[in-house]
């Protein structure tokens, strides 16, 4: 069974840790925001929305 919350006792899988360093140094800013800053996070965003819908069985705006 997967867990996708930070209370299970399972290590963090090394592609999500990748995904998380790299979302923490390119995704900093607010992902509602115009600027350059906020366009990337929005990008990584909707990414990590459609890989998770992909892997669940929905659509990310769901």
């Amino acid at each position: 069974m997967a867990y996708f919350d930070a209370a299970s006792a399972a290590p963090l899988h090394p592609v999500a840790r990748q995904a998380l360093l790299a979302s923490l140094d390119e995704g900093w800013a607010d992902p509602a925001r115009l600027y350059r800053e906020g366009r990337r996070a929005r990008l990584l965003l909707d990414a990590a929305r459609e890989a998770m819908a992909e892997c669940v069985g929905c659509r990310p705006d769901a």
